[in-house]
């Protein structure tokens, strides 16, 4: 893995670092089709190096609180906002039984150090390496976070399936000693809580004409939780609740 260089630090927060460039990888693997499995699996590399890392403390590990909250502003920004559809009490106690059971689950994984952000436009292809730049919110979390936000996130929704997906899972799996299957399941539910707490961020700006280009990718967002979501009651109930407030039309 690699990271910026640091060129100068005045030891009050301002640091100048080395420019990547503006070709990452997003840019990347949208233009070239034929590079993305080489440079999908070494980004998983790069995931899996975060991840053996001991955690320096800069933020506080995933806890309920938090992953709870992301759910509830993504309740209130996409149908309360967006969809102009607040939840009965009912549904509301559908999607907050989903929530609480998702939380739970999820927060009985194994932990690693996480990236949190690590998706195609925060890296690089330098060399044969993978840059990483933007750690701000680098802390421990369920180990397929990282994976699940490089694999399915608004630049990767056009052209990401699930046999490429699995492809980087597998070696993912490989570096870490983990069990590819196992790792897999992990993900798909760590990946429906991100692509709920995406769908809210994504309502929420265009709501505040804040960002008119999500317009284009929160229909993929919306679609990718009804995909994720599973057998259980909790799973089914809120489904139900998602697909009697999705306007005809909005995903197509």
């Amino acid at each position: 893995m690699r990271v910026p260089a640091l060129y100068a630090d005045d030891g009050r927060g301002n640091q100048i670092v080395e420019d990547l460039g503006s070709d990452d990888l997003a840019a990347r693997c949208a233009a070239s089709p034929a590079e993305r499995p080489d440079w999908l699996g070494r980004a998983a590399d790069a995931a899996a190096a975060i991840a053996e890392l001991a955690d320096p403390g800069i933020n506080a590990p995933f806890d309920a609180a938090l992953f709870r909250r992301e759910l509830d502003l993504a309740r209130e920004a996409v149908f309360e906002m967006y969809l102009a559809a607040p939840l009965c009490p009912a549904d509301r106690d559908a999607h907050d039984d989903w929530a609480d059971a998702l939380v739970r689950e999820i927060l009985g994984h194994p932990f690693a150090l996480c990236h949190r952000d690590f998706h195609g436009n925060n890296l690089f292809a330098v060399e044969d390496r993978v840059a990483v730049i933007d750690f701000q919110d680098l802390r421990r979390g369920p180990d397929s976070y990282d994976l699940a936000s490089l694999l399915w996130e608004r630049t990767t929704l056009d052209w990401m399936d699930d046999t490429q997906a699995e492809a980087v899972v597998v070696r993912f799996a490989e570096r870490r000693r983990a069990d590819a299957a196992a790792l897999g399941a992990r993900m798909r539910r760590v990946l429906l809580q991100r692509a709920w707490k995406v769908c809210g961020t994504f309502a929420r700006a265009l709501v505040k004409g804040k960002g008119e280009t999500y317009r284009r990718y929160l229909p993929g967002e919306l679609d990718l939780v009804r995909r994720l979501l599973g057998d259980s009651p909790e799973d089914r109930r809120f489904g139900e609740v998602l697909e009697s407030r999705l306007r005809p039309g909005l995903l197509s």
